[in-house]
């Protein structure tokens, strides 16, 4: 088996690298990496910081940009305080493009790079090019003749990877942008004023409640009370080890979705857009205002904890499943504890 590994500079398409599967592996990306990097870590952090440079060395399903930035973020925060020095943050920014380049640099060795762009982002270990992606775009639920695109870069202010537009390509090959400026406005005036950190701390409740609220959803069932849904999330927050995580069974929207509502509602091409068109309305902004609030959630929270929220998914759904079957076989008024 071939890896074809594009490598992207600039707006231009360069060439490509092949590397067998034989030659260069997850376990030989990992050894170099960890070779390199693994006296930054006293030995109490090394086997946390093992797992997750393990994480990105997994060629097989290798870290989205906003996970790339989580994890450069989480290992800053392992490594010893007299080994900080080699992590190095770039932001670069003009009047047509703009990029974040994160990496760890051992005296001349760069033993990881990271390059996050507007429209692609792309990883080194010790100067091999791993991954090299494309951002890629999404067809809505209900609208499938709107094609998004949502750009990305590293907010400064904000510490995160931030959606700064979307692009909207519609039948027809007509294409316009959407700014989102308004959002990280308004977040970044909260930090100035310091309430950012208390709203996050709302938002992350919320976000814990939504996430939980879907996975019941996606379950199928149609009827489940409060107390079953407390039980399941109690039991989800305990195995993701979520400290002062809170669930509200009844969660139904959180101020992002408001501020992003608000956001798209001012656009008015995008307003005249939804009007003129006889097969979009009111749905398409709501749908749209979901599609972003996500991407805004993801920067805030999809951090280690909701990462780890993620990966309890499947077991969440199994265990809806299982309640309700345990509670059908069951006299009346019993449940079974989970």
């Amino acid at each position: 088996m071939v890896y074809i590994m594009p490598i992207t500079i600039g707006r231009g398409f360069l060439k490509s690298e092949m590397f067998s599967q034989s030659a260069i592996s997850q376990r030989s990306f990992f050894t170099l990496l960890w070779e390199k990097i693994k006296d930054f870590f006293c030995d109490t952090q090394r086997s946390t910081a093992d797992q997750y440079i393990k994480e990105l060395c997994d060629v097989a399903s290798p870290p989205d940009a906003q996970r790339l930035f989580d994890l450069f973020c989480v290992l800053y925060e392992l490594s010893s305080p007299s080994c900080r020095g080699n992590f190095h943050f770039q932001h670069y920014k003009d009047a047509e493009c703009q990029y974040t380049n994160l990496c760890i640099k051992d005296g001349e060795d760069i033993p990881l790079c990271i390059m996050i762009r507007q429209d692609h982002y792309y990883y080194e270990i010790m100067n091999r090019t791993v991954l090299c992606v494309d951002t890629q775009s999404a067809h809505l639920k209900r609208y499938s003749d709107i094609n998004i695109k949502a750009s990305t870069y590293v907010c400064e202010p904000l510490c995160c990877l931030f959606p700064e537009r979307l692009q909207l390509s519609l039948s027809g090959g007509i294409t316009f942008p959407v700014d989102l400026k308004n959002i990280e406005e308004t977040l970044i005036a909260m930090a100035e004023k310091g309430n950012l950190c208390d709203w996050k701390e709302q938002e992350r409740k919320a976000a814990i409640s939504s996430r939980i609220n879907l996975g019941i959803a996606q379950a199928g069932v149609t009827a489940i009370d409060d107390a079953i849904k407390n039980k399941i999330a109690a039991k989800v927050i305990e195995n993701t080890n979520l400290k002062n995580a809170a669930f509200e069974p009844n969660y139904a929207q959180s101020s992002v979705t408001q501020i992003v509502y608000s956001c798209l509602f001012k656009n008015e091409i995008l307003m005249n857009m939804l009007e003129e068109s006889s097969s979009h309305g009111l749905l398409c902004l709501n749908e749209l205002t979901e599609y972003v609030a996500l991407q805004v959630h993801n920067s805030f929270f999809l951090k280690i904890y909701l990462h780890s929220l993620k990966q309890q998914k499947m077991r969440l759904i199994t265990r809806v499943d299982h309640t309700i079957n345990s509670m059908d076989l069951q006299s009346p008024g019993n449940t079974k504890t989970l």
